[in-house]
């Protein structure tokens, strides 16, 4: 089978049917692994730490904050973050070709949430709205912005070996 019948193949079958066709003629396929195995377990842990996170936010920000609605909108956004750590999870896991489009919005995500941490902090919190930022959020925006580069990288070499 020549390259052109494989290209005739992709519209009717998808891409699960070149593989498949691909194994059977012995032909080199490229790596489907997008990022590595490693972001799998970190995105979990963030997850579940998270997770923690959320629980203390829910009890505790109502004493502290006296915007209306300021809890709703934070804790939503972090249940959008801890959820978004999720999905980068599973589709880690299985090597999901979105896997970096997921781990750049984890980063894009993360990098909002220390920005509006430190500015709409009050004013006896700034310091440690500042600590927990470049403590804890911005190293998650830089592995979740490593691994979206790397991945985006695999898949360019990925396509030129193909």
């Amino acid at each position: 089978m020549r390259s052109s019948d494989l290209d005739q193949l992709r519209p009717r079958f998808g891409y699960g049917a070149l593989l498949w066709v691909a194994r059977r003629m012995k032909v080199h396929t490229p790596q489907l692994q997008r990022v590595p195995r490693w972001i799998t377990w970190f995105a979990l842990s963030v997850a579940f730490g998270f997770l923690g996170w959320v629980i203390y936010l829910s009890i505790g920000i109502t004493s502290i904050v006296t915007t209306h609605h300021y809890d709703i909108a934070w804790l939503g956004f972090d249940g959008l973050e801890l959820s978004m750590v999720g999905v980068v999870a599973v589709a880690a896991w299985k090597h999901h070709p979105s896997t970096t489009i997921f781990t750049g919005i984890c980063a894009v995500m993360f990098a909002v949430d220390a920005w509006f941490d430190v500015w709409t902090s009050p004013r006896g919190s700034v310091v440690s709205a500042a600590v927990l930022a470049v403590c804890l959020e911005l190293p998650l925006v830089a592995v979740f912005t490593f691994a979206t580069i790397h991945g985006e990288r695999v898949k360019n070499k990925a396509m030129v070996v193909a």
